[in-house]
């Protein structure tokens, strides 16, 4: 198993896709938490209320433990067989709405995750990913 997702990385993600909402005038909160899903950092523009802040929490924590993009996750969630058990009876924390995607190494292993909420889910889906090819060469 990897080293955990440090600091330096984690807030360089979140600054990454502030910096990128801001030059599309865009206000977000980028929300990275460790591969458990617990914060780790929470960056909110000036404007954000509290869904946008909530929304991205919950997208990365649902990336962390899915391991999966949670656009990818939502497509898992509206399934047929899934309707059997829906998956906020799993874990009420999760939120399978586009805008998180999981932090990971070259081997594919997950050690954090990063979620942008406060703008639409398109947008924040791109700015994450986005964010992901800024750290890129940090996670080496």
């Amino acid at each position: 198993m990897r080293a955990p997702l440090s600091y330096a990385i984690a807030h360089a993600a979140a600054e990454s896709a502030l910096a990128a909402a801001r030059a599309e005038g865009a206000a977000i909160c980028a929300v990275v938490t460790d591969r458990s899903g617990g914060a780790k950092v929470l960056l909110a523009d000036d404007g954000v209320g509290p869904i946008g802040i909530e929304t991205a929490r919950r997208k990365a924590h649902t990336a962390a433990v899915s391991g999966m993009a949670t656009s990818a996750f939502a497509q898992l969630a509206a399934s047929p067989a899934m309707a059997v058990a829906p998956v906020h009876l799993l874990d009420d924390r999760l939120l399978p709405v586009p805008g998180g995607v999981p932090i990971t190494v070259d081997d594919g292993e997950v050690i954090g995750a990063l979620g942008i909420g406060g703008a639409d889910a398109a947008t924040d889906d791109r700015l994450a990913r986005q964010a992901l090819k800024a750290i890129a060469d940090l996670l080496a």
